[in-house]
């Protein structure tokens, strides 16, 4: 048996080298790039969860404004819910609209809107409002294509 020898040259070997740390490199730089890419969504996520809180305080926030007229306005009725009810109609602000026995609300973020409903309950009852919607919806932009 005849055995051959395989040498290599110091040509080789460099040349394995440079293809080794040229293929290092550009992992490095896609791993790079994937993470910038990752902290860039990550951010805007959690810019929007945060805008999304604000928009959930809001609401609240408008729900007890409605409230304090509400309790002025039962003072004011008695106990008649028609009474109550245009009173309400009289008091409400701007930004608030009042259909029968409901009072509707909207907050825009970007293309996305917090709708509130709540039910007016009669003056007798303890509690003034129930909510009945309560969420954000996304507008989904208009495309200008047809299919």
């Amino acid at each position: 048996m005849n055995k051959r020898k395989v040498a290599l040259g110091p040509g080789a070997a460099s040349l394995i080298l440079i293809v080794v740390v040229l293929s290092l490199a550009m992992l490095a730089m896609l791993m790079q790039i994937s993470s910038r890419n990752d902290l860039s969504l990550a951010s805007r996520s959690a810019e929007m969860t945060a805008r999304v809180y604000d928009l959930n305080a809001e609401a609240e926030r408008k729900l007890a404004f409605l409230d304090e007229v509400l309790l002025e306005c039962r003072e004011e009725a008695g106990g008649d819910m028609q009474a109550y009810l245009d009173l309400l109609a009289e008091k409400l602000p701007a930004g608030y609209d009042l259909l029968q026995d409901e009072v509707t609300w909207m907050d825009p973020l970007e293309n996305r809107i917090m709708t509130c409903t709540v039910k007016v309950l009669p003056p007798d009852s303890e509690e003034r409002t129930e909510w009945v919607a309560h969420k954000l919806v996304v507008e989904e932009p208009e495309d200008d294509w047809e299919w």
